[in-house]
């Protein structure tokens, strides 16, 4: 994943809520056919890049993002925002040839990326554990199965079928 990428995906938020959120966000536009081309592990709130955490914190520390810590009952939760000199430095960008073919690639996934921030944070947690385990080669009923079982949910809950139908429509 470039700098260039996770910035672009933080500006279609206007706001991105939650490294929860990015993390989950990132992995199904990956999942989706997005070039991103993170490695993820199955963490206990879902699928965890280390490398999409680093580079955040690298865009932070360059003022690239904005990051704001607001406290809450379980210590921080931490929101980004594109900083308005990095928007204009990617505007000039996306007006090279370089930066078309960067903006080209990445604009088909936007409509998803902005479904995808309105989707509630625990129902995204659970769709994308569930295509996790798609992604490991198990069928659509045994990774729902391997989900609940992971966080600990009944198959017939709610949840688990709006998790099932957010993973499908991803990997649709």
């Amino acid at each position: 994943m470039t700098r260039y990428q996770l910035a672009k995906v933080v500006d279609w938020a206007g706001t991105l809520d939650t490294r929860k959120r990015m993390q989950k966000v990132i992995y199904l536009l990956q999942i989706a056919g997005c070039p991103l081309e993170i490695e993820y592990t199955l963490h206990f709130y879902g699928p965890y890049s280390q490398e999409v955490a680093r580079l955040t914190d690298d865009l932070v520390r360059a003022q690239v993002l904005v990051e704001r810590a607001e406290s809450n009952l379980v210590g921080q939760q931490f929101s980004y925002q594109l900083a308005d000199e990095a928007r204009r430095h990617f505007a000039e960008f996306e007006l090279t040839p370089r930066g078309k073919a960067a903006a080209n690639v990445l604009t088909p996934f936007e409509p998803l990326a902005r479904q995808l921030f309105q989707v509630d944070l625990k129902d995204l947690e659970y769709a994308s554990t569930v295509v996790f385990f798609r992604t490991q080669g198990y069928d659509w009923p045994m990774a729902i199965a391997k989900m609940c079982d992971f966080k600990r949910l009944t198959r017939g809950h709610q949840v688990v079928e709006q998790a099932e139908a957010t993973a499908r429509q991803v990997v649709a």
